[in-house]
C-alpha cells in the first residue's frame, strides 16, 4: 500500500519519534500504593496479555490514586501507545476510548502524541510491527534480559507518509479486524454447537 521505499526518492519526510511523540513511561508505584481493587494496574506481562485480546488483571492502584495521575495529564489518552520496553520487546497496544487501567515505569513506554493529525496510531503500530521490531532487537541493551530505552525509542526514525494515505491504510486494517473478528465468532459458534 506504501509503494516503494518513498523515502529514498524524497517523497516523504524522515523524522525521529520524539518529534511525533512526547516518549515517557509511568509515575512509579510502588508495592505498597497497589490494592486489591480499584483501577487495573498492568505489569508487562498484561500488557502483552491485553495485546493478544486476554486482559489479565490481579494487581489494581486506588480509583483515587489513578484520578489523581488523570488530573495531572499523567494517564495515556486515546490513541496513544503503550510499547513493551523489557524483555518481550516492541508490542504496541493502542489506547481505546473504553480503556482505564495504569501501568509498570520501566517496563512499558508511553507514546504520548504530540499531533494525531500527522501521524496515526495505527501506522506506527504497524511500523514496529514491521521494520522497527526487527531494528530493535538487533539494536537493544542488555545481555540477559533486553530492553530499550526511552532514549533510544526518542532518537528512532520512521517515514511519515502522507496523511491520506495513512487513513486509507488505517481503514483497511479496520477492515481486516473486523473480517478476523466475524471469522473467530463463526469458529466460536461451530466449536459450541459441536460440543
Amino acid at each position: 500500500m506504501f509503494g516503494d521505499n518513498s523515502t529514498e526518492n524524497g517523497k516523504w519526510n524522515i523524522e525521529k519519534i520524539e518529534d511525533i511523540c512526547t516518549v515517557t513511561s509511568s509515575k512509579r508505584i510502588y508495592a505498597e500504593e497497589q490494592s486489591t481493587t480499584g483501577v487495573p494496574f498492568l505489569r508487562i506481562s498484561d500488557l502483552v496479555s491485553r495485546i493478544n485480546g486476554n486482559p489479565i488483571n490481579d494487581l489494581f492502584i486506588p480509583n483515587s490514586k489513578f484520578k489523581e495521575f488523570q488530573t495531572k495529564g499523567l494517564v495515556p489518552s486515546v490513541n496513544d501507545i503503550l510499547i513493551t520496553s523489557r524483555g518481550t520487546l516492541g508490542l504496541c497496544y493502542i489506547i481505546k476510548p473504553e480503556d482505564e487501567f495504569y501501568f509498570q515505569d520501566g517496563m512499558i513506554t508511553w507514546l504520548a502524541f504530540k499531533n494525531h493529525n500527522k501521524v496515526l496510531s495505527v501506522f506506527i503500530d504497524w511500523l514496529f510491527k514491521s521494520i522497527l521490531k526487527t531494528k530493535i532487537d538487533n539494536e537493544t541493551n542488555g545481555a540477559t534480559v533486553k530492553y530499550v530505552s526511552i532514549s533510544d525509542l526518542k532518537k528512532l526514525q520512521i517515514p511519515v507518509p502522507p496523511l491520506e494515505l495513512q487513513n486509507s491504510f488505517a481503514a483497511f486494517v479496520q477492515q481486516i479486524d473486523k473480517s478476523k473478528f466475524e471469522m473467530e465468532t463463526i469458529v466460536k459458534l461451530c466449536y459450541t454447537t459441536l460440543m
